[in-house]
């Protein structure tokens, strides 16, 4: 069984983040960030406002690329940098 969860809540989304899954990200407004985590059995959606200490931890483990898609029907995170 697979997750595949669209949220906007920041505490839900870093406890659902591992270190072996790869997590990207882009800002999308001035307080508003897009992330795509993705891990073999777990793919989640997050956009939303971070704290800005939530920012750091997200730009110390995460890879900032300039388009995130998500293909729910084929089951694909789709990135561009």
């Amino acid at each position: 069984m697979k997750l595949f969860a669209k949220i906007n809540e920041a505490d839900l989304l870093f406890k659902l983040m591992h270190e072996l899954g790869s997590t990207f990200y882009r800002h999308v407004g001035d307080e508003i960030v897009e992330i795509a985590y993705f891990s073999s059995n777990r793919a989640v959606y997050f956009k939303g406002k971070l704290s800005k200490e939530e920012v750091k931890t997200l730009e110390a483990t995460a890879w900032k690329v300039a388009k995130i898609e998500i293909d729910e029907f084929e089951g694909i995170v789709k990135i561009e940098q």
